[in-house]
């Protein structure tokens, strides 16, 4: 199943194997006028994702060029990009 739009692109941006910026991504995806998503959106679909495990490790490496083994592998981290980008319980 295809990454939602515009998480694929924060996906890409952020995370990607060459640019990994989580920081930078902590203090972005707080901004109302962030040019990739609102607040409210990238939270919500970030959420939708790591629940509902709708990103198959070879979309995500896809994606970002990050390559995991495993889904838990990448469920791990997705859900480690969550606690520190939005630090809420899922």
């Amino acid at each position: 199943m295809p990454v939602s739009k515009p998480l694929d692109r924060v996906l890409e941006v952020y995370c990607h194997v060459n640019a990994i910026n989580i920081e930078l991504l902590a203090e972005h995806c707080k901004k109302e006028d962030w040019s990739y998503a609102s607040p409210m959106e990238y939270k919500d679909q970030l959420r939708d994702a790591i629940s509902k495990h709708s990103i198959s490790v070879a979309e995500y490496d896809r994606i970002t060029q990050e390559e995991f083994d495993s889904e838990e592998e990448l469920y791990a981290w997705l859900t480690e990009v969550w606690d520190k980008t939005i630090g809420e319980p899922l």
